[in-house]
């Protein structure tokens, strides 16, 4: 069997307009409520007492890391990568305490989770640099 060469098509397999024009699918989308759905669920099963200790944990281990911060040499990446991680926690801590029911206790807390989201806002920004 002969193969004419004028049939031939040159192919492109380079996919950069495709992946350039994606949009979110609606998978993507279900699987994102989905998974909050399920975060929601596993918060609501947990008991106050439980989800104060995490609180607290991950308060400590917020403040340990800012109180580390003076002794370590941060430069412009080091400092993106440790605001980013204190931000995460801060707005985590914040994300459970808006399950607890109103108290001084979850008022104190939320001031705590707000410092440690504004020294991680300075630490992002290069202010310990």
């Amino acid at each position: 069997m002969k193969i004419y060469s004028k049939f031939i098509f040159p192919i492109n397999f380079t996919t950069e307009s495709v992946t350039s024009k994606r949009e979110k699918s609606l998978f993507e989308e279900y699987f994102k409520i989905a998974l909050s759905e399920i975060e929601k669920k596993e918060f609501l099963e947990k008991t106050q007492k439980e989800r104060i200790n995490l609180v607290y944990q991950k308060l400590e281990k917020s403040f340990e890391i800012l109180e580390n911060i003076t002794n370590l040499e941060l430069n412009e990446a080091s400092s993106e990568t440790i605001g980013d991680f204190i931000l995460a926690q801060a707005l985590e801590i914040n994300k459970i305490l808006e399950t607890l029911p109103e108290s001084s206790l979850k008022n104190l807390l939320k001031d705590w989770a707000f410092f440690v989201g504004i020294e991680a806002q300075k630490i992002k920004q290069g202010f310990y640099s």
